[in-house]
């Protein structure tokens, strides 16, 4: 059997790939190599690229800003030999492939909004900051803190905002607005709202509640809906996190946006949503 290769050396390092280059360690001709890898955190068996002619190859396939572990095997016609040492290789950095998650805001005064979010799930690498932009697309650079402070609103007025996180690289992309009344104690929207086919006839909704203080409570909800072009309906509930619409029509169009309220005030709604039921 053949001799184990020598330790592969990192030559080249991409977003999604690692080239290897490692030394024969056979005096006699090896009739092709396999490169075995995985995961550094992972325990499960290498994955196999198999049938290499040459002591150079780029493996692909691979997740930004992760850690992998390398190794190779010589074959001959007798058979595989065992394998070389393992080494570790970390790709390079990308923009991240998803928004900041968890985007919510609160007033603080009649002029000030705070605003949270939490780091993207796809981040692809450090994050070294975050984009923050808002009505008339005046725009805040964030670095080492995931919220921000936007002062000197216009009061009543309504803001939209929206986050991005960045890397080295480049940005990622922007999280969905953010809907905040400059006014205070009023909620900003609800975030994360959902809807989810129960029935034929029915619809669940769920969303994530504003974020507010002690003084600022939730004091319900008011969610407005409509079928197609038809005229809008209104509903108000208790403070909730989900609601279960009844006596839809099947197999139709539904709009909807949602709201949360505080002794202040109605905040702002969301974006519409829609779903349709299906037929019966």
């Amino acid at each position: 059997l053949p001799n184990p290769p020598g330790a592969p050396v990192i030559m080249e390092r991409s977003a999604t790939s690692i080239t290897l280059m490692w030394d024969s360690g056979n005096p006699l001709p090896v009739s092709y190599y396999i490169i075995q890898y995985r995961p550094s955190s992972s325990t499960d068996p290498f994955k196999e690229i198999d049938a290499i002619a040459t002591t150079r190859y780029s493996v692909g396939g691979l997740s930004p800003y992760s850690h992998y572990h390398f190794r190779v095997v010589a074959v001959n016609s007798i058979g595989r030999g065992p394998p070389s040492q393992t080494v570790e290789a970390r790709t390079a950095e990308q923009a991240p492939s998803s928004p900041p998650r968890r985007v919510r805001g609160r007033m603080l005064s009649g002029s000030t909004a705070m605003v949270q979010w939490e780091e993207p799930e796809e981040a692809n690498g450090q994050v070294v900051g975050y984009r923050v932009y808002y009505t008339q697309w005046e725009k805040e650079m964030v670095r080492g803190a995931n919220f921000l402070n936007i002062r000197d609103l216009t009061p009543n007025k309504t803001y939209y905002i929206r986050v991005l996180a960045f890397t080295a690289v480049g940005d990622g992309p922007l999280s969905s607005d953010l809907h905040i009344i400059a006014k205070t104690g009023v909620p900003s929207q609800p975030t994360e709202l959902k809807a989810e086919v129960k029935s034929e006839t029915s619809i669940l909704l769920s969303w994530i509640p504003p974020a507010h203080s002690g003084t600022d409570a939730i004091t319900g909800y008011e969610l407005i809906y409509r079928l197609g072009d038809q005229p809008e309906q209104k509903i108000s509930f208790d403070p909730s996190s989900s609601y279960l619409l009844k006596n839809l029509k099947p197999f139709s169009t539904y709009i909807f946006q949602l709201a949360a309220r505080s002794k202040h005030g109605l905040g702002a709604f969301t974006s519409e949503i829609t779903v349709q039921t299906p037929q019966t």
